[in-house]
């Protein structure tokens, strides 16, 4: 009874510390899992940083600034996606350190002033699309009151993304911004579904393709009888004056043989 009595006390502290040792090893273990990053977050990450594009060939002043209009993109909840393509295509054309810098700064200007207006017009959290959509309308001269007006007249709960289009599209087609933004207006008021909306400007745009092409058509065809015309003319003096001539040298002969000696 006494040897089993010791094995069993001498068994316990074994035991125990086993225990704190794998709960030490496990805590461990997660630690470790915790602290690095999933494959997708890794991915996402890297993507997050590649978006955000600063030309090897900038100063460090250059580089500075640009990371800085990131900065305030991201804090701003705005998207840097067309910062960076703004940067990416000024780096295409061989734009100077000085342009690009500014033309990123005005991409986030406008798409601040974008989310504002919605903001203003009732909407608690634009998405990163219809931010960027205002602001390739305001780029076109569209204004910060003109976005919030779309913006009020949709309802909350409906993307402005295809409405914001159809009128850069108008716009593109050399419609009036005041006439398309009461055409878009007038659809959103009626709650026209996006289909209308997208027809809405391939009509417009088949309507201005056609009006061309007449005014093509009729171009060309005062051309062609501009043409006939100068060539009938051209062949009608050609045969009055060969027929002069002809005259003349008839009368001439007629004369030298009637003419006495």
């Amino acid at each position: 009874m006494k040897r089993i009595l010791v094995s069993s006390i001498l068994l316990v502290p074994a035991l125990m510390s086993g225990q704190v040792t794998g709960a030490a090893k496990g805590s461990a273990t997660a630690a470790a899992a915790t602290s690095k990053p999933l494959p997708a977050q890794a991915s996402a990450q890297a993507q997050a940083m590649t978006a955000l594009h600063v030309p090897d060939r900038f100063s460090a002043s250059g580089k500075a600034q640009l990371e800085a209009t990131y900065n305030d993109a991201r804090r701003s909840n705005l998207p840097t996606a067309p910062i960076a393509k703004r940067v990416a295509e000024g780096e295409a054309k061989g734009a100077s350190e000085a342009s690009i810098v500014a033309a990123a700064a005005r991409v986030k200007g406008d798409m601040e002033a974008s989310q504002r207006a919605m903001i203003a017009a009732g909407r608690t959290r634009p998405s990163g699309e219809e931010t960027e959509r205002g602001a390739m309308l305001m780029a076109r001269g569209v204004t910060s009151a003109q976005i919030e007006t779309v913006a009020r007249h949709a309802p909350s709960d409906r993307s402005l993304v295809v409405a914001f289009d159809v009128l850069g599209r108008l716009s593109d087609q050399g419609m009036p911004v005041t006439q398309a933004l009461a055409r878009v207006q007038a659809k959103l008021d009626s709650r026209a579904s996006d289909a209308v909306l997208i027809s809405m400007a391939g009509s417009q745009h088949a309507g201005a393709a056609g009006q061309a092409g007449a005014s093509a058509g009729a171009g060309a065809g005062v051309g062609v009888n501009a043409g006939v015309g100068v060539s009938a003319g051209a062949a009608t003096r050609g045969t009055t004056t060969a027929a002069t001539g002809v005259g003349a040298g008839v009368a001439g002969a007629v004369t030298g043989v009637v003419k006495k000696p």
